[in-house]
């Protein structure tokens, strides 16, 4: 019975311990009060947040490619800045655009199933877009194999042709910013 009571209090006083913790952390997961400020930025809900790492990896991604034109291309690091900001500044208005825009509906529209006339000029398109794509995996492949070897030679070689896919990416977003903002 004795150690029956010294259990019992023990546990009464480790729970009267460990309560105050508890209730504190519970507070913290409460929604702060309109009017409040925290110093947590607030996470959109539409993704819940697991984009977030990629939108910062486009920096690195920025960051990396202008170290290697600087190191092995230093002809063209003013271009390779240019059409990085280029592109950055096409991304932030193609997304506003689409949100002004209604691209739900346009999305929509797409799931329709096309005329007849229409399906021979889609799959034009399809083989044209999947050559492009084609096209796109070679040369990345070939840098990742350069960077992985760290062939100087090769990588001078593959980075203009990496600029020249990222001019006509920009140029085909440009497209679509045109299109969406009609």
């Amino acid at each position: 019975m004795k150690h029956w009571k010294q259990g019992i209090v023990a546990t009464v006083l480790l729970m009267g311990m460990v309560m105050p913790f508890g209730a504190q952390a519970a507070d913290h997961q409460v929604q702060p009060k309109a009017g409040t400020y925290t110093s947590v930025p607030e996470q959109e809900n539409n993704h819940h947040g697991h984009h977030k790492f990629r939108m910062r990896m486009s920096a690195h991604q920025k960051m990396y490619m202008t170290l290697l034109a600087e190191k092995y291309t230093p002809s063209q690091v003013a271009e390779w800045q240019t059409v990085l900001k280029e592109r950055e500044k096409l991304i932030t208005e193609l997304k506003a655009a689409r949100e002004t825009s209604g691209q739900e509906e346009k999305v929509e529209e797409k799931g329709k199933a096309p005329e007849s006339a229409d399906r021979k000029e889609k799959q034009g398109e399809d083989t044209n877009r999947r050559a492009k794509m084609e096209k796109f995996r070679k040369v990345h492949e070939e840098f990742d194999t350069a960077i992985e070897t760290e062939d100087a030679a090769k990588i001078k070689e593959v980075l203009p042709k990496l600029l020249e896919q990222l001019k006509a990416k920009n140029e085909r977003m440009a497209k679509k910013l045109a299109e969406t903002k009609k």
